[in-house]
């Protein structure tokens, strides 16, 4: 039958996840460093099994024909009623119970072991999710506070601040949520669980649970550019000649892209054919646009792209978001040129795209 604090034992490593053995051993060093701090003796001793969690207390006395000290010493009579065999001059060890214990000597234990098990927990914590760093994690949204929103993840709370929120969504409190775990520090309060729905790879891991080829291999997606909250672009490429890579992602009726548009608040994503040809691959980046063509000045690296007056609005986007999400896309500078109807196109001599890939956009 399991003693009081073989009880206690055994509930703390059900509910907090935490090793038997290190409970023990926390436990074992705590009377023995409130004992040696309160007294300044070096006669207490703790017994500890860290199998079956039995923690028993002793206190080293000295056989005397006369106590002086009752801390360290005591009579033979008392002395052989733990140990038959006891003498003079010997040492003995007496089992004490906690409550025997003076309360200031229990105060510093229990303030050793809490510290010790709150250590482990963050600990623990720490190890968890920092083994999941880019992976998606449901929590339950809690609160706002000045850092960001708190997300409850079980047995620790991860903050998304305001920077990894998208800008203008509102999450709804005590709802699940979805989100991309960014990073996990240490710091003196605890793990800081870091979360993000804005960041490029929280799309990424979405269409890799909704798109099987992705998932596979099969489909690669080559880079993701984006403004959360406007509008987001995804360059895929397919391993397997027989898969189109845009229509994959897309998926039947538009349903697979779709779903993905729908977690991040039903942000715009265009999905684009990568191309090894640079030109080729920023015609198709412009989607929904459709350009005319492109080349890249061998003396700045920067890609002149035409457009129709009617494209032109398209191709540059609200504000200039396309644009710009092109320039990120393809690592370079943009000149976007609007063609006035009937004016004459100088053929294209660098790196110019042959054709316009379909792509498409949600």
């Amino acid at each position: 039958m399991r003693d009081e604090l073989q009880s206690a034992i055994y509930e703390l490593e059900k509910e907090r996840g935490i090793s038997r053995e290190y409970i023990v051993t926390a436990i074992k060093e705590a009377f023995e460093a409130a004992y040696q701090q309160q007294y300044q003796k070096d006669n207490f001793l703790v017994k500890a099994d860290t199998g079956t969690g039995l923690v028993r207390l002793y206190s080293r006395k000295t056989v005397v024909a006369k106590v002086t000290d009752s801390d360290s010493e005591i009579t033979l009579k008392d002395a052989r009623k733990a140990e038959p065999d006891a003498k003079t001059g010997n040492d003995v060890l007496i089992q004490v119970k906690i409550e025997q214990l003076p309360l200031a000597v229990i105060v510093k234990a229990r303030k050793f072991i809490d510290d010790k098990i709150k250590e482990r927990e963050n600990d623990l914590v720490y190890e968890r999710f920092h083994s999941q760093v880019g992976t998606l994690v449901n929590g339950e949204v809690l609160r706002q506070n000045k850092e960001g929103l708190l997300i409850n993840l079980a047995r620790c709370e991860g903050i998304m601040p305001k920077d990894q929120q998208i800008p203008g969504e509102r999450l709804r409190f005590q709802g699940v949520a979805k989100a991309l775990i960014l990073s996990v520090d240490k710091s003196l309060q605890g793990p800081r669980v870091v979360l993000t729905r804005s960041h490029p790879d929280f799309i990424q891991r979405l269409i890799e649970l909704e798109v099987p080829e992705v998932g596979s291999g099969l489909v690669e997606v080559k880079r993701i550019v984006r403004e959360a909250g406007q509008r987001a672009k995804v360059a895929v490429f397919s391993r397997d000649p027989k898969i189109d890579p845009v229509g994959a992602v897309i998926g039947p009726m538009g349903g697979r892209i779709r779903a993905v548009s729908r977690e991040i608040a039903f942000e715009h994503i265009d999905v684009i054919r990568y191309d090894p040809n640079p030109a080729k691959y920023a015609i198709n980046a412009f989607s929904p646009a459709k350009v005319l063509d492109a080349e890249r000045r061998p003396e700045d690296g920067t890609f002149v792209v035409h457009a129709t007056a009617e494209a032109f609005p398209v191709a540059l986007g609200k504000g200039g978001v396309n644009v710009r999400l092109v320039e990120r896309l393809l690592d370079a500078k943009v000149e976007l040129v609007q063609i006035e109807e009937g004016q004459p196109q100088a053929a294209p001599t660098h790196e110019a795209g042959e054709t316009h890939e379909e792509s498409t956009n949600l």
